[in-house]
């Protein structure tokens, strides 16, 4: 009986212990999404003063499309009309080095990616799609000028749920919040909620 009294405390531990210890890896999760999110918005703010505009990534493209136009752009390697820089002449980086985590495309699946030494001297090809993703390795979506109406740009993660709304044409109110939406990083996009 004694045992069987320990076995129960020691259960209860465990399930305690398990609960903190994923609410911990959720919020932290949560918080590295949003100071990404914060660093990627200062290197956009820092192109356009440097290029006059931000990054152009319209609705056409794929979500990693867009995302590649963004990291290539905050790297140096675009300049403000989406045009490659020659080697000489580009300058530095918009975004701190080693603040990211790269993913490329694996058929239906984005896996996380590490830049070869070619490609950090800026030898990425047409083909290859890379771009940063958030920590449930989805692409950060990005996305200027903003298709549904809104000024300046689309910059957001769908956090844990990997999904969101879409808004493919103006928006003339503020649309219903979905429960997609409930998670995504910040919370007020892509609605404007």
């Amino acid at each position: 009986m004694e045992l069987m009294a320990v076995l129960v405390i020691i259960g209860i531990l465990f399930g305690i212990i398990f609960t903190g210890a994923s609410y911990l890896f959720s919020a932290q999760e949560d918080k590295k999404a949003k100071a990404e999110i914060e660093t990627i918005a200062l290197a956009l703010k820092q192109f356009k003063s440097e290029y006059g505009d931000f990054p152009f990534a319209s609705q056409s493209e794929t979500e990693e499309q867009r995302g590649k136009i963004l990291f290539m752009s905050l790297s140096g390697w675009l300049d403000g009309n989406g045009d490659e820089i020659e080697k000489e002449l580009r300058g530095n980086s918009f975004l701190p080095a080693d603040s990211f985590t790269l993913g490329e495309n694996d058929g239906n699946d984005i896996q996380p990616y590490t830049l070869t030494g070619d490609q950090l001297l800026g030898d990425i090809g047409e083909n290859d799609e890379i771009f940063m993703i958030d920590p449930w390795e989805t692409a950060y979506v990005y996305e200027y000028p903003r298709s549904d109406g809104h000024n300046g740009y689309l910059l957001f993660s769908k956090g844990p749920d990997k999904d969101s709304s879409s808004f493919t044409s103006e928006l003339t109110s503020t649309p219903e919040k979905q429960s997609v939406d409930e998670d995504n990083i910040p919370a007020s996009e892509p609605g404007k909620w």
